[in-house]
Order: structure tokens, then C-alpha cells, then sequence
């Protein structure tokens, strides 16, 4: 892996100033922070949990460099392509192309089909409404059908061998399919390979945005790779759909998600991880300063009793320019008796987050200091 990223930053220092205005762009974020973490004092969990820790750190927030590019080909049609990788900015080491990255077709009067790895039509319905998206206080610990816990991959998810179309804009309102073709190494006459189908439509004219989603996984053979689950019998189901809403005025912006997921996986198909979760934020803006607010709900997974969590967070941006931004924020997690929900690993570059399982009915929490700037 090193190799591979040594060679991918020489070939990106080596590419002319010229190519910014041809068939390639280079792009990125640089998103650090430093963070007091703490896990919280919880029952004996996994890991266990005796008392609180608290812990500083240096954190990379989803940091990444990117290439795309686009040719017109003629009659309307445009290929394009990308290759975006994760960068662990804190620490050394990263990930190449297990970001969005594809190479595709698009027409203004056809859409769009995309083939590679990318963000499922169901995981990028709501990004847009998280003002602490990419950060330690990111909501996806508890919405996206809680990936982790459920015993697949959960609907949060960047999934590998996509093939994605979007339809082109019509008054506002888009369509998105994806299909992921899942395990490729299925092979054998006695496995059964997973796959999963993800659905999403917007609509999106300033000032309003609302998104509509579903997503199905059926699970293959237990070790085929991807959409299988050692805990779930090839064949189940998991499913999951989610309403997104959100406002945006000249200085303030609200967002608002409920999601319901449901499966097969219990006692004579029984849902098993099934539950409900909403997610509530708020932005306003003051000049060059912005005040942001977070809250999350999940609630029982299940027939399984105390396995619910609740998170808030408040948040503090000053722009320096218009791609550098100063922030700061503070996030608290609690966990009922029987669950151990983390904050989100995205702040971890990549790595092991130091939050990712508390102990059970722990209250992790951070506050957090950082630089973004977009390039």
C-alpha cells in the first residue's frame, strides 16, 4: 500500500499545470483536528469499559486527493471518469481509489451511468442535511441502518462493483438506481452469491430539498465476500427506506430524516435489527461565522430491550477564505444499557478510530478544533 500511494503522489506531482484546463483535474480536501476524546463509563462491553479515559489526537477527517476528468465524445455524450483515494494526513498511510471512484457516460438527455465504487443512491439521499458530515460527530453511528450492528453491511454505505444511473434533471426532481453486483469470488456450484439494489428520488429547487430512498440487501454464502454475513443465512433479507427534508434561507438551514429499517435475520424470520432513527440539524449563519446544532435518535433494535442511543452536538465555523474553514465542536452519545454505539470513525483517516465501541451503556463524547480547506 505504500508503494502504491508513493507512486500515485509522484504521478500526480509530475502532471503539467496544463492539465488543470484539459481532461484532468486534481482535487481534494486537507481536514485535520485535534480531539479530547472520551469513551464514556459503561458495563463491560467490547471492549470493556471499567471507567472514563479521556484521550487526545491528531485526526485526518476523511482528507482525500482526487483526478477526474470528462471528454466530449459527440452527439450529446460525455465520458468521465475518477479516481479518489483516501489520505491519512495525521498519520502515515491512506487508501487508494476506495473512494468514489468510476468511469462513465452522461447525457443531458438520457443521464448518467457510472460504473465502479460509489455512494449508494440511499447513503447520499441526506449527506447533504449533516453539518458535521466527515468529523467525529458525523451521524452516521446512528443512522444508515447502523452499520456494524446489523449483521450485513448496513445502508451507510460506499459499495464496491456499483453500476449506477441517474436520469437526467427534470423541474427538480432526479432519479437513482444502483445495482452491487456483490462477491465476485463466488465461484463454487454450492455458494450463492449477495447482491443488493439501492433507490433513491430528489427533488431539489432552492429553497427546499426533499429525497425519497430504499435500499435491499439479499445476503449470499457465509466467507463469499461482499453482501454475506456469518450471522444471517445466505438467502435473508435487509431493508431499508428513509425520508429526507431539508430548508435552506439566506442564513439559516434545517434538515430533517427519519429512516426505518427492517430484515429476516431472527427465529423463523423474525426481524432481528430492525429499528427507527431520525436525525434533526440546524445552520445559521452570521458573515463569516456560523452556528450548527445536531441531534440523532435510534431506537430499539428489535425484540432486543435497552438498545437505544440518542447523540447531540454543537458546532462553532469561522471561514477564513472561501475554500478554509476554522471549526470547533462538541459531541455526546448516550448509549442505554444493552448497546455500544461509537462515534463516528471518520475522523480516524482510514485507521482505527479511538471511539469505535465503547463499553455498554457508555456515554462517549469529544470536542474537537479543526482546519478545512477544500482545494
Amino acid at each position: 500500500m505504500p508503494f502504491r500511494l508513493a507512486a500515485f503522489a509522484l504521478f500526480t506531482l509530475a502532471l503539467p499545470a496544463a492539465a488543470e484546463t484539459g481532461n484532468l483535474s486534481i482535487y481534494g480536501v486537507a481536514n485535520v483536528s485535534f480531539e479530547l476524546v472520551s469513551n464514556g463509563t459503561g458495563a463491560a462491553g467490547t471492549p470493556a469499559v471499567s471507567g472514563a479515559r479521556n484521550i487526545g489526537k491528531v485526526s485526518s477527517n476523511a482528507s482525500r486527493l482526487g483526478l477526474k476528468g470528462t471528454e466530449d465524445i459527440g452527439d450529446g455524450y460525455t465520458a468521465l471518469w475518477q479516481i479518489e483515494s483516501l489520505i491519512a494526513m495525521d498519520n502515515a498511510g491512506g487508501s487508494l481509489a476506495t473512494r468514489n471512484s468510476y468511469a462513465g457516460l452522461s447525457s443531458s438527455r438520457l443521464g448518467r451511468l457510472l460504473l465502479g465504487r460509489y455512494d449508494t443512491p440511499y447513503n447520499s439521499t441526506a449527506r447533504r442535511l449533516d453539518p458535521f458530515i466527515d468529523t467525529i460527530a458525523d451521524s452516521q453511528p446512528l443512522m444508515g441502518g447502523t452499520t456494524g450492528i446489523s449483521a450485513a453491511l448496513g445502508f451507510a454505505g460506499r459499495q464496491t462493483d456499483t453500476v449506477l444511473y441517474t436520469s437526467p434533471l427534470l423541474s427538480g426532481f432526479t432519479g437513482n438506481v444502483a445495482y452491487i453486483a456483490g462477491a465476485e469470488t463466488v465461484t463454487a456450484s454450492n455458494q450463492s452469491k449477495g447482491s443488493a439494489w439501492s433507490f433513491s428520488g430528489i427533488y431539489d429547487v432552492v429553497p427546499h430539498y426533499a429525497a425519497l430512498a430504499y435500499e435491499e440487501h439479499k445476503l449470499g454464502s457465509v466467507g463469499a465476500g461482499t453482501m454475506s454475513s456469518a450471522s444471517a443465512a445466505a438467502g435473508s433479507r435487509e431493508s431499508a427506506w428513509k425520508l429526507a427534508l431539508g430548508y435552506t434561507a439566506e442564513r439559516f438551514s434545517l434538515g430533517l430524516v427519519y429512516e426505518r429499517s427492517q430484515d429476516n435475520f431472527g427465529a423463523s424470520g423474525a426481524n432481528q435489527w430492525g429499528h427507527h432513527a431520525y436525525y434533526v440539524s440546524g445552520k445559521y449563519l452570521m458573515g463569516k461565522d456560523a452556528l450548527k446544532a445536531a441531534y440523532s435518535k435510534v431506537g430499539q433494535l428489535g425484540p432486543a430491550a435497552n438498545t437505544g442511543a440518542r447523540q447531540y452536538t454543537f458546532g462553532y465555523d469561522h471561514s477564513l477564505s472561501a475554500r478554509t474553514t476554522l471549526y470547533g465542536l462538541y459531541t455526546r452519545l448516550h448509549n442505554q444499557a444493552a448497546i455500544n454505539y461509537g462515534l463516528s470513525s471518520a475522523s480516524s483517516g482510514g485507521g482505527t478510530s479511538t471511539i469505535v465501541a465503547p463499553g455498554s451503556g457508555a456515554s462517549p463524547s469529544a470536542f474537537s478544533l479543526g482546519l478545512k480547506h477544500v482545494f
